[in-house]
């Protein structure tokens, strides 16, 4: 009798142990799941284009503030650099690895100078065109601007540059007077909006829900939170078998 007791106590426990260990490892298994769907309809959902905005999460990330900003305007456009992002209006950023030296408005289209190439914009701030060294574009442009006769101009180390026809780039030795394009001045309210655009458009949902399903989320406790996990559900198999063979109907003998 006394070992009937024991065994059913221990039987007990075991139950108790498998119920409270179900209950924890249920929580990373939902993640797990629900992650794993989302990110096999990556594409359908849109999570490369959704980004996150949470403060909390951003901070998870070590997500800074950008050290070097500026701003420029065309007559329809505004035009702003936070570190290697290039925000053009309310289109989603682009990035960038130079530096913004200016805008303007040329033969129907956004020319937006770089320090190294030139970008070609339609009226609704969508990429047409890069124009580069290979079509002549000095890798030390430092402003951008209109002549008086209308004409795209350049200048990088005092020696000034033209837009031809083909949308390649000639030296040019024009006496004009030329417009160039003068970066704005960022008011202390506009450089906390233009901080929060850009910290906002740095990590995707799609990587988000990647380093959840790996981990990587949780840093470098990760890999020991997932291998613990893993124990967790090897003792569920176990003690469910031992507590469904232990409480198994036994046949009456004939």
């Amino acid at each position: 009798m006394n070992l009937r007791r024991r065994q059913r106590s221990r039987l007990t426990s075991l139950y108790i142990w498998h119920r409270y260990a179900g209950i924890f490892a249920a929580a990373f298994v939902i993640l797990i799941s629900l992650s794993g769907i989302a990110l096999n309809h990556t594409d359908s959902l849109q999570l490369k284009k959704r980004h996150l905005t949470s403060d909390v999460l951003l901070e998870r990330y070590s997500i800074q503030s950008p050290s070097n900003s500026s701003r420029f305007h065309t007559a329809q456009h505004s035009i702003s650099q936070a570190d290697q992002l290039l925000f053009i209006d309310q289109v989603e950023p682009l990035a960038i690895d130079s530096s913004l030296i200016g805008a303007v408005e040329h033969a129907g289209f956004l020319f937006v100078g770089l320090n190294d190439q030139l970008l070609l914009f339609d009226n609704e701030a969508q990429l047409l065109e890069t124009i580069g060294s290979l079509d002549g574009v000095p890798d030390t442009l430092s402003r951008i601007g209109l002549s008086s006769q209308q004409q795209l101009m350049l200048l990088a180390d005092n020696q000034y540059y033209r837009l031809n026809d083909d949308f390649g780039v000639d030296k040019s030795a024009t006496k004009l007077a030329i417009e160039w394009s003068s970066a704005d001045e960022i008011s202390p309210a506009e450089q906390t909006q233009l901080e929060r655009k850009y910290r906002s458009n740095i990590i995707t949902l799609e990587t988000l829900l990647l380093d959840l399903h790996s981990g990587r989320f949780f840093g470098r406790y990760g890999i020991l939170i997932f291998d613990i996990i893993g124990l967790i559900l090897l003792f569920l198999a176990c003690s469910g078998l031992i507590i469904w063979f232990k409480q198994r109907p036994k046949k009456s003998p004939r």
